[in-house]
């Protein structure tokens, strides 16, 4: 039997956890733990092999059918490796989903998030000192949000139906036709899916404090017994009660465009949106308003 993947390939702060943590519920799918293991987008972890890439999954062949890996490195070119030769390298049945972000709020959350987490990519820390945007807009950033440019690297898997590419906008305006077509796409029920599609990493700069499970407040005091916590407990809720742990925390700076700044990003985007539309069939004038003529409505 030939395995099945799915991979949501990007684009960072689009939606990509929301989509992962929802389709994580399906009975079906085994997702991979971390949520972004990056596996095919680095060298190292790359050279581990079939084994330990397996090994990131909690699947049960008699249960599951496909193994679901949420990495945004795999749409980072060229900063990142050649995640679709390693693909092909690697065999198996690949399902690629894209999920794309008007690219100015794309950006203004970008810079928000890793000015708190200090990394654009994968495990490497930033070399800038400040992703605030009085420091001025990333380049790692800006190709991120050239979405035809991430595109074209998988352009063989696009013309053979294996990828599909949707948005935030949509997943949230209508969660239920995006999930379905979602579904579809990877080829699993989406009547087996929970009903409820409950919004992560919303990017306001704030990790919010929830109601902590007892049992890990008390571990994540002690070393020994965060130990056997993590020995004793199902990947699936060790990993939502470690993220439930974490502090309430602010990053400070600058994360709304100006007019000036929006004019001149959609000046400098446009050629490749334009390709987005003519090459990929997603128009960003009538997703997001953008004039592709260089200005905004």
């Amino acid at each position: 039997m030939v395995d099945r993947y799915v991979l949501i390939i990007g684009a960072m702060k689009a939606g990509t956890t929301t989509l992962f943590d929802h389709l994580a519920a399906h009975p079906a799918i085994a997702p991979s733990r971390p949520k972004e293991p990056g596996f095919f987008a680095f060298d190292d972890l790359y050279a581990g092999g079939r084994e330990a890439y397996h090994a990131l999954f909690d699947f049960d062949p008699t249960i599951h059918a496909i193994r679901l890996d949420g990495s945004t490195d795999y749409a980072k070119f060229p900063h990142c490796g050649d995640v679709p030769a390693r693909l092909k390298s690697f065999g198996g049945a690949f399902r690629l989903i894209y999920l794309l972000r008007h690219p100015l709020r794309r950006i203004e959350s970008h810079a928000q998030h890793v000015q708190h987490k200090k990394r654009e990519v994968g495990r490497i820390d930033s070399g800038r000192a400040d992703h605030g945007l009085d420091a001025g807009i990333s380049p790692v950033s800006l190709d991120i949000s050239r979405y035809a440019m991430q595109l074209d690297q998988y352009a063989d898997y696009f013309d053979s139906g294996a990828l599909l590419v949707t948005s935030l906008e949509r997943l949230t305006s209508d969660p239920a036709d995006v999930l379905d077509a979602v579904c579809r796409h990877i080829g699993v029920d989406p009547q087996r899916l929970p009903d409820s599609l409950a919004q992560r990493n919303p990017g306001d700069g704030v990790k919010r404090a929830r109601e902590v499970h007892p049992l890990w407040r008390a571990a994540a005091a002690v070393a020994p017994a965060r130990a056997l916590v993590r020995a004793a407990l199902p990947p699936r809720l060790r990993d939502r009660l470690r993220g439930q742990t974490r502090p309430l925390t602010r990053a400070d700076g600058r994360f709304k465009l100006t007019s000036e700044e929006e004019a001149r990003l959609i000046v400098e985007l446009t050629p490749d949106l334009t390709r987005l539309r003519d090459r990929y069939g997603f128009d960003a004038a009538r997703e997001w308003g953008i004039d592709l003529g260089g200005g905004k409505r």
